[in-house]
């Protein structure tokens, strides 16, 4: 059991007003300076999330809440006199060695072990630098670490396309009923629509979460022409959306056909305005015909991966080799370079 916060006095009762004041020492200059900047950037969040978004305003706070605890550990003699000096090499060093090392971990963890990823280390200088940057204090950016990209899987991405064209097969041309790969045909429609074109463009979640009808348009031969909106990543300030494009097959137009027809009748049952996320929400769901957020896109994949998983399992597919149940995961693999 944790000890009290204030010392008790000598009568063994509550303790006075004085004693109180005196037990809990006040922040360090360090630390108010950094809340002051961790307040204004949350301010910056509410006015414009489009600059600074909800994930990288948590890990901002997720940040600075460890250098809050790596001061008394003993950064620097100076790290706590001011946010200047906590952000210097020699505090930022001995930070991210505590971090490496899992000591600073709050939260409970499944592995044995503690050490950090690269991954994180990754993410805590970049919020470092902008948190330096929005106090306009000096700071130094440690040598970056080597970025590990997985290579190119394209059998991951054909293990996908494979598993949805079996249950098409079963389902949709056969006319099956017995749904017990847990997916309903309209569900089936829409997710080989949609793999067409995560497999073609790899967007982000929240980038085919914002796709419109008017992002798929079809040319006089039938193929559908798709655009994806680019969203600026990794904190590049000022940089602008950036369309990317790219043109269906032929069967995959045909399945976004199917999908563009099924949605005109999901819509049907809506009353006030229609819609224009290309993607919607679809039966068994009672909101059906109303746009799907990317929580629900997840979902979808996360659905084929683990029943693919499951195969690689039965199969004595090594662990290592199993397919990513995220789609950031394998969307990154199929992006990286050769």
């Amino acid at each position: 059991m944790s000890s009290p916060a204030h010392a008790f006095n000598d009568g063994g009762g509550r303790p006075d007003t004085a004693a109180a004041l005196t037990v809990v020492p006040p922040p360090a200059p360090a630390v108010v300076e950094l809340q002051n900047v961790v307040g204004r950037l949350r301010r910056l969040h509410r006015a414009s999330p489009r600059f600074l978004s909800a994930a990288r305003l948590q890990q901002i706070e997720w940040v600075a809440a460890e250098l809050k605890d790596a001061i008394p550990l003993g950064l620097s003699e100076t790290a706590g006199e001011s946010l200047a000096y906590l952000l210097a090499e020699d505090a930022v060093r001995a930070y991210l060695a505590y971090s490496r090392g899992g000591l600073l971990r709050t939260m409970p963890i499944t592995s044995t072990d503690p050490v950090s990823s690269d991954a994180s280390e990754r993410i805590r200088i970049f919020c470092l630098d902008l948190i330096a940057r929005e106090a306009k204090v000096p700071f130094t950016i440690p040598p970056a670490l080597p970025q590990k990209l997985s290579r190119t899987r394209p059998d991951f991405a054909n293990l996908i396309t494979d598993y949805l064209d079996d249950l098409a097969a079963r389902h949709l041309v056969e006319g099956g009923e017995a749904w017990t790969e847990s997916f309903s045909q309209e569900s089936l429609v829409r997710g080989r629509a949609m793999w067409a074109v995560m497999r073609r463009l790899t967007p982000r979640i929240g980038e085919l979460e914002a796709m419109w009808t008017t992002d798929c348009v079809p040319d006089d031969s039938g193929l559908y022409t798709v655009t994806v909106i680019r969203m600026p990543q990794g904190g590049n300030h000022g940089a602008k959306p950036i369309a990317d494009q790219a043109t269906l097959g032929k069967a995959d137009s045909a399945l976004m056909d199917d999908w563009l027809k099924l949605r005109t009748e999901l819509i049907t049952r809506l009353r006030g305005g229609v819609p224009d996320h290309l993607w919607l929400a679809v039966p068994p769901s009672a909101d059906y015909g109303v746009p799907i957020n990317r929580r629900g896109i997840s979902r979808f994949y996360k659905k084929v991966a683990d029943h693919i998983q499951r195969k690689q399992d039965a199969a004595g597919v090594p662990e290592e080799e199993l397919i990513p149940t995220r789609w950031e995961t394998l969307r990154r693999a199929l992006a990286a370079p050769d």
